[in-house]
């Protein structure tokens, strides 16, 4: 006979919320890749690239990477507030710190969307396919 246990409170909220962030409005907000700072442009082209990759399987995204994702949307917003003001040292500041949070998706997500990659990418060739156009592994590196 099949046992069914019952699902934490805490484990059904982290759900909801990965399907939120990554299936609605909230996941349909790319990082930034239309900026003045090429660096912020780059940096946004390598979150999309892993968020795509997520989007396979919203539940592979850890709290860590979903608090980075906020917070690097919370600086997306503030740099489109600050941009139409003419102080350049209040749009520096928000740029830098949003190079800062995107690194921290890299960083948090990269690692989800490695993990996903190689417990699944062999049994699917979209996600395969994504996977592929992912930046290197850190797993991967001998140091």
């Amino acid at each position: 006979m099949m046992r069914l246990s019952a699902v934490s409170p805490r484990s059904f909220v982290f759900s909801a919320l990965c399907m939120t962030l990554f299936c609605t409005a909230a996941g349909a907000a790319p990082a930034k890749t239309d900026d003045d700072d090429p660096n912020v442009n780059a940096r946004g082209t390598g979150v999309n690239r892993l968020l795509e990759t997520l989007r396979y399987s919203p539940d592979s995204a850890s709290e860590s990477c979903l608090h980075a994702l906020g917070e690097m949307h919370k600086m997306q917003k503030q740099l489109d507030d600050v941009e139409g003001r003419d102080n350049d040292s209040d749009t520096n500041l928000v740029r830098d710190v949003l190079a800062s949070d995107m690194e921290d998706v890299i960083t948090m997500c990269g690692a989800d969307a490695h993990r996903l990659c190689r417990e699944k990418a062999d049994t699917d060739d979209k996600l395969s396919k994504l996977c592929a156009g992912l930046p290197g592994d850190p797993a991967d590196d001998p140091g």
